[in-house]
């Protein structure tokens, strides 16, 4: 069970207030959410191909039914209504308190890993065309401004994890030599866990402004 998992109970009144323990849950139960979201995307009756955007909506679905026993909420798309930071997450978790609102503690850019995009998005789970690659919005202060750990969720419509893990390390990697003063090869992703259904991977992004942030990578196999 998730609770066991994180050494977190449902009776644990400052749970929201420790940072630590509130991100080991949200990505114990991000990863909980793995297999039940298969399953509802792969529904005959859904409109298939699905967007970026639709896998999403179905995934945020999932992750509100395993945390919905924690006074953690979590919603599509997050407009920030205390820095003003222009960038829109996909999705992101926050402290739910009657007549109060919050920052997020946790922000989550998602991702489709695939060979099927087009020659200019190929890169854009790290690096976009238009300062738009997932990792790259981090980086850049676009998500995440104000937190020290955020996500990152990833599709895998093609080929395995560690095709994936291998690629876009090598795309790291690369960037580190074409601009050494933004890119470090010290950002390349960790494998923490490794599950048919989905891979569990850490790396740390650098910022201008403000401390490096820790990113949670989660995987997910949808083919």
């Amino acid at each position: 069970m998730i609770v066991e998992e994180n050494n977190v109970t449902q009776q644990e009144p400052e749970l929201t207030n420790n940072k630590g323990a509130a991100i080991a849950l949200i990505v114990g139960c991000m990863k909980q959410a793995a297999l039940p979201f298969k399953n509802a995307s792969c529904q005959t009756d859904l409109n298939h191909p699905l967007s970026e955007n639709s896998l999403t909506q179905i995934y945020v679905e999932q992750i509100g039914f395993q945390i919905k026993q924690y006074p953690i909420g979590v919603l599509n798309q997050y407009s920030d209504i205390f820095l003003r930071t222009k960038g829109v997450p996909d999705f992101y978790f926050y402290k739910m308190e009657e007549g109060a609102t919050h920052e997020p503690l946790f922000v989550v850019e998602s991702k489709r890993l695939t060979n099927s995009l087009p020659k200019s998005r190929k890169h854009e789970y790290v690096k976009g065309s238009n300062n738009n690659g997932g990792i790259e919005r981090f980086k850049k202060e676009i998500h995440g401004n104000g937190l020290t750990e955020c996500g990152m969720l990833g599709f895998v419509e093609k080929e395995s994890f560690v095709f994936w893990l291998q690629k876009i390390n090598t795309w790291i990697t690369d960037l580190s030599t074409l601009m050494p003063d933004t890119w470090k090869t010290d950002e390349n992703l960790t494998e923490i866990e490794n599950k048919e259904i989905f891979m569990l991977l850490n790396s740390i992004a650098h910022r201008t402004s403000q401390q490096d942030i820790c990113l949670h990578h989660l995987w997910i196999n949808i083919q």
